[in-house]
């Protein structure tokens, strides 16, 4: 179950941009598994029960699904200079 609830919490995270930044905050200047758990405790934060590595896990996915392509999105950041990644999450690319 903490797999799927962690898999929704990164689909509610690229719908919700207040979420976005809380996230972004909590992750910031962290790396690693710092940065899960603190996205992690978020998750808890509004309801979804998922651990540290269950977070770690899925940005893996996520990345080995991307291939290395950039999104029409992240693309047009790209080119306007604005490109970041700044935690372990699809709203930061």
């Amino acid at each position: 179950m903490s797999q799927q609830a962690c898999a929704e919490f990164f689909t509610k995270i690229n719908t919700d941009a207040a979420l976005q930044q809380e996230v972004g905050a909590a992750v910031e200047g962290k790396e690693d598994m710092a940065a899960s758990t603190a996205f992690a405790e978020v998750g808890a934060k509004h309801g979804y029960e998922f651990t540290a590595e269950d977070a770690a896990q899925k940005y893996q996915e996520i990345l080995a699904a991307a291939d290395g392509e950039l999104n029409e999105e992240a693309l047009d950041n790209v080119a306007g200079g604005s490109f970041k990644v700044g935690c372990c999450c699809a709203c930061c690319y």
